[in-house]
């Protein structure tokens, strides 16, 4: 299994969303919106390593929601049930949850946050 490859193919298909993504954290005071993500559980049910993808999409206080709703329904819309294959793997997504956080529960930001469920398939 090669966690960087996963990782780079996420970050991939999310750059064709969004100029601002960042793997795990954003820089120090970056600018909104951006997106966060990271592969933060790996379980082996052999033949397949199943992760959870968190999707973070954050935006302004002082800023309408709406734009990031919209960027995480672009996402969703083209990531559910998607499929990315390599030669040497292959990645198959699934929406488990989506919540928004709204600024009373965050200090600066608000966002919307999109939990999937991968399937992922190595080649030896």
């Amino acid at each position: 299994m090669d966690t960087n490859k996963v990782n780079d193919a996420i970050y991939d298909f999310l750059k064709t969303k969004h100029t601002r993504v960042y793997r795990n954290r954003a820089p120090q005071s970056p600018a909104f919106p951006y997106i966060v993500f990271k592969v933060d559980t790996i379980t082996n049910n052999c033949p397949s390593f199943d992760m959870y993808l968190n999707i973070n999409i954050f935006e302004d206080v002082n800023t309408s929601i709406r734009a990031i709703e919209s960027l995480a329904d672009e996402i969703d819309k083209e990531l559910e049930q998607k499929i990315i294959n390599s030669e040497t793997m292959s990645l198959r997504f699934g929406l488990e949850q989506r919540q928004t956080v709204w600024s009373e529960d965050l200090i600066d930001a608000q966002l919307v946050n999109l939990r999937y469920v991968i399937h992922a398939y190595f080649e030896e």
